[in-house]
């Protein structure tokens, strides 16, 4: 904060250095023309001890235009309180500027020869010191009003952000009870079928595989090779239900650094499962993939299975309901989800905008 204020004086200085910069030229100019011989220099250095003096009565400006404010609220007695102001810092400056200028001029002060300055100076340059003052009172506002619009921007920022956030956690917390109630599902019914065996070892794999998903609970993106030994934990529980299953994953998913919705192919995996291989005594391949589409990852799952029914949008279950919502939220209508017919069983594509570990 103490920086802010730094540069922010520094800044409002620099302007009175090229008011100096500005009407020492002028008025060496104006020398020249006349046939004197004041060098630009002396010109510059006098004209910058005048215009120091707004430079030293900024500080006192800026802070009146904060203590009252010109708004909707005291537009009238802000603005009435901002002419008085003025009309006192104008005649304390020309107070000054008469008195540099005697001393500047004879060496020394006189009262006779400070009068004789001063009333040259308010009917001559009273009116335009006067507009001075207004102009830094609006630049003051005008300054406030930004930073004032930039802090409610960064909150506004913030509380999106945290609505996001909110919202992604919603579809976890309602994506995990359901991957939960599923699998301990399964290893009831593997218990019941006399399989205890089985079932420990689905359990144990069950207990890694969430310890795993939990140490990456905090991140909305994850790189996908991560997410894909996600997966890999995830159809090892699969496994020990389905010693037939087959699991083929192309292309250089393993090494990807690109970033995806943490738990994103899960869903997909789970209901390739569910709704193709569990349902044909013949089905029993599954594939994971991903391409690049120019800007675009596309991620897709494919099962062997029967093929899908289209439904309305407001029937699609809690994995496929969870995925589109959760890309809506992440990416704000630049993903999409489809699922098609294809090869004798069904195709779930993901599309992503590419985005790199790192960038």
């Amino acid at each position: 904060m103490l920086r802010l204020i730094q540069k922010r004086h520094i800044a409002i200085y620099s302007i009175w250095v090229l008011a100096a910069l500005f009407t020492s030229t002028q008025l060496y100019l104006k020398t020249l023309d006349a046939g004197n011989g004041d060098g630009w220099l002396k010109l510059f250095l006098i004209q910058l001890l005048v215009w120091s003096v707004w430079g030293g009565l900024s500080p006192i400006i800026f802070w009146l235009g904060k203590r009252y404010r010109i708004d909707k609220q005291t537009y009238y007695s802000g603005l009435a309180l901002h002419l008085l102001f003025a009309v006192a810092l104008v005649l304390l400056y020309l107070a000054i500027y008469s008195l540099l200028w005697n001393f500047l001029g004879i060496g020394t002060i006189r009262w006779e020869t400070f009068k004789l300055y001063f009333k040259i100076f308010f009917l001559n340059l009273f009116h335009w010191h006067f507009f001075i003052y207004m102009a830094i009172i609006g630049i003051a506002h005008a300054m406030d009003y930004r930073n004032e619009a930039e802090i409610r921007r960064r909150e506004a920022d913030r509380l999106e952000k945290q609505l996001l956030r909110s919202e992604l956690n919603t579809l976890k917390a309602q994506l995990s009870p359901h991957f939960l109630f599923n699998t301990i599902n399964n290893v009831v019914g593997t218990i019941e079928q006399g399989r205890n065996k089985v079932a420990s070892g689905m359990l144990i794999r069950l207990g890694s595989f969430l310890r795993m998903t939990l140490e990456e609970s905090q991140h909305d993106l994850i790189p996908l090779k991560t997410e894909i030994e996600y997966i890999q934990q995830y159809l090892e529980i699969e496994r020990f239900r389905n010693k037939d299953l087959e699991v083929v994953i192309h292309g250089p998913l393993g090494e990807s650094e690109c970033l995806v919705p943490n738990f994103i192919l899960q869903p997909l995996v789970e209901n390739a499962i569910k709704h193709g291989i569990s349902k044909e005594k013949e089905a029993k391949r599954i594939e994971i993939g991903m391409d690049k589409l120019g800007e675009k990852l596309k991620l897709w799952v494919y099962n062997e299975g029967p093929p899908f029914k289209r439904q309305k949008e407001h029937e699609n279950g809690i994995g496929i309901g969870s995925t589109i919502s959760r890309l809506e939220s992440v990416y704000q209508g630049q993903a999409s989800f489809e699922l098609l017919n294809a090869n004798a069983g069904v195709v779930a594509e993901l599309l992503l905008p590419i985005n790199l570990k790192g960038s």
